[in-house]
């Protein structure tokens, strides 16, 4: 069988590189989607690269792999931790080819630290503790790309951005793009693979912070509309364009290429904050004491974490915050503002965790520390009465209707862990997004977006070309929860029964029927404790916040 080579673009959507290539730039990707099977990608509930990545690794939706968001709840408490390794359900897909006898790169894959042996060479890419020193496999591969490289490889890029001075940034996202390019080509010299994947992340950033330069009606142009910002953007695709082409020919023509992305991207107009709606419909109730009198009054007053956000980068303070903890670390906020710390879970019934979809949790008694709502008729009566209220959200302020519909967890999810899944899920009327994972980051329901021009849609690209693929043809209705299956079925390996995906064997030039195996109960760990000391996690939050992940 032919290797597999995946290169992993976060966040990217298919539109804006067939618009681009239609312009002349992109022309490796576009000799790639030319001569191969091309289509939309669709991402999981929600939307967010830690429960698609989750997914796209194990074949699995969240049911089974436990993976929901980039935080979960730690056990007998209201207080959320980032997600790893450890607390996903289900093996990679580069697991079970190593047990197959396959050897194995991966770098630079979010949600793979803490990393464990394989038949190969791992590095971890985002969400790892940005001091950890653990992050690769086996113990001498760092010191072997460093030597290789030239430069100390690092994790997370080395420039936040800044719209007074975006060269600064670029020229960082630039850098860094050689030093991924350098370490994946190394790791392809260096292994005798069957199975190779890299994942460039800094797409996912720099489409975040500047979709507004490539979209002149977007508000945080109002003062320049009229002036074509894009080039600096484009400029860093056509050299990712050229690493992409550099790897692919290093592959060679016998290997099957899939180019991906987790999910999409597009505009950020406005934004919700679903916690704040539940406290103004007394959903969720304070506690009465001194402190959070204050903090409520305050709160009322715009005492809240957007805004003292909006100060410091008013005053340049937020460089670098997303990664050294210079201004946000969690233990600190709740301290200082209204957060679940001032809720009284006795008298809540319900609250958010979660973005990208407006996931509610039901307080529920057995499964919260302090649940208020019995499991049974109770929680169908009360879960159906918050469904028909948050159907009706709509702005306090101007009567704007928030909501297109809500959906039950089971309507979206199956598998061994939908306990630990959203009980109520609220689609936003427009493509809004929804916050809930800093607790009550604005004392206004719906407001205009600020700091980040773009955020996350339901659908990335997939590009499949090589021997073993259709030339031309345009896929529908791939899945990332089906490249599991087909990397394996690609490889000739046996698919697990457990596995929610399927092979994509309309993208196959010959179509062999794949080879299923019977999985009896988990297949590999379930859910657990993250590991993480309160450092790392603090560490690791931040830098989701200063993305936007955590509002």
């Amino acid at each position: 069988m032919n290797k597999v080579l995946v290169i992993g673009l976060d966040g990217v959507p298919l539109g804006l590189v067939e618009a681009w290539i239609k312009k002349g730039h992109l022309p490796r990707l576009k000799a790639l989607i030319e001569g191969g099977a091309t289509g939309l990608l669709k991402s999981t509930v929600p939307h967010t690269s830690g429960p698609a990545w989750s997914s796209f690794m194990t074949g699995k939706n969240p049911g089974k792999t436990g993976v929901y968001d980039f935080l979960y709840r730690k056990q007998d408490s209201y207080v959320f931790y980032p997600n790893n390794t450890l607390t996903r359900a289900g093996k990679p897909v580069w697991d079970l080819l190593g047990e197959a006898g396959k050897k194995v790169g991966v770098l630079n894959v979010p949600m793979t630290y803490p990393v464990t042996p394989l038949n190969g060479a791992l590095i971890s890419g985002f969400l790892t503790p940005y001091y950890a020193e653990d992050y690769y496999y086996p113990n001498d591969l760092l010191e072997k790309i460093e030597k290789q490289i030239g430069q100390k490889y690092y994790v997370y890029p080395l420039e936040t951005f800044n719209d007074q001075n975006p060269q600064a940034y670029f020229d960082a996202s630039h850098r860094m793009l050689d030093m991924l390019t350098s370490t994946f080509s190394f790791m392809m010299d260096d292994l005798n693979w069957d199975f190779m994947m890299g994942v460039f992340f800094d797409t996912d950033r720099i489409l975040h912070q500047v979709w507004h330069y490539l979209d002149n009606k977007h508000p945080m142009r109002k003062n320049d509309p009229d002036v074509d910002k894009s080039a600096i953007v484009i400029e860093y695709f056509d050299h990712l364009d050229r690493c992409i082409g550099q790897l692919v020919d290093q592959a060679g023509p016998d290997a099957n290429v899939i180019i991906m992305s987790d999910h999409g991207m597009g505009p950020a107009y406005n934004m919700i904050t679903l916690n704040t709606w539940l406290l103004n419909q007394k959903l969720i109730n304070l506690v009465r004491g001194p402190l959070t009198f204050i903090k409520r009054a305050l709160f009322r007053l715009g005492f809240t974490l957007r805004n003292s956000h909006r100060l410091l980068d008013l005053l340049k303070l937020a460089k670098h915050a997303e990664y050294k903890l210079l201004y946000s670390a969690d233990k600190i906020l709740k301290k200082v503002f209204l957060s679940f710390d001032d809720v009284d879970w006795k008298r809540t019934s319900v609250y958010s965790v979660g973005r990208d979809i407006g996931p509610l949790f039901i307080n529920l008694k057995g499964r919260e520390p302090k649940g208020t709502i019995e499991n049974g008729e109770k929680y169908t009566r009360v879960r159906d009465e918050i469904a028909a209220a948050a159907r009706e959200m709509t702005d306090p302020m101007t009567g704007k209707k928030l909501a297109k519909n809500v959906l039950f967890r089971e309507q979206v999810y199956k598998g061994p862990f939908l306990d630990m899944a959203p009980d109520l899920i609220v689609e936003p009327e427009d493509e809004d997004i929804f916050y809930g994972l800093s607790d009550f980051g604005s004392n206004l329901v719906y407001e205009s977006f600020y700091r980040y021009s773009g955020m996350h849609r339901s659908h990335g690209m997939l590009v499949m070309h090589g021997p073993d693929f259709k030339k031309g043809m345009r896929l529908e209705g791939a899945e990332i929860i089906d490249l599991a299956p087909t990397i394996l079925h690609a490889l000739g390996q046996s698919i697990p029964s457990d596995m929610d995906g399927k092979p994509l064997l309309g993208a196959f030039r010959e179509a062999q029927k794949p080879k299923w195996h019977a999985v009896e109960g988990a297949d590999g760990a379930g859910p657990q404790d993250s590991g993480y000391s309160d450092k790392d996690a603090y560490d690791i939050e931040d830098r989701l916040r200063k993305l936007g992940y955590l509002g």
